[in-house]
């Protein structure tokens, strides 16, 4: 009896060899580089024949447009500046002059004339 039960544990695990065989097997198979179908039928004719026998994909023009583009007349440097920087934003032209921004660079960020920022620094 003892004999009978080895065999079937060697048995056994000549199974799961075999099932660890098949699948190692089918997870190379996974990974492996797919190969390419070789058309034998229809030869590939060289590649000067190809390009010479190729015509190009360009699209023809009918006729141009003249293209009209209207220019607004340039604003002066008092139109483009913002009246004035909110009341709510006092504190925050306070703390950015403070750490070191120059009143023209506080006027550059809110587009205001540099006289606006001097006179919220001035409220201090």
């Amino acid at each position: 009896m003892l004999y009978n039960q080895s065999q079937q544990q060697h048995h056994h695990r000549g199974d799961d060899r075999q099932q660890i065989t098949r699948a190692r097997e089918a997870a190379e198979a996974l990974f492996r580089p797919k190969r390419q179908p070789i058309e034998a039928s229809v030869p590939e004719p060289p590649p000067a024949v190809v390009s010479s026998a190729r015509k190009p994909r360009v699209l023809a023009i009918a006729s141009p447009t003249p293209v009209h583009v209207e220019r607004e007349a340039p604003v002066s440097a008092k139109q483009q500046m913002a009246p004035e920087i909110p009341r709510s934003q006092f504190a925050r032209v306070r703390t950015w002059v403070k750490y070191g921004m120059t009143a023209p660079q506080v006027a550059e960020v809110y587009g205001v004339a540099v006289d606006e920022v001097e006179r919220i620094l001035r409220k201090t």
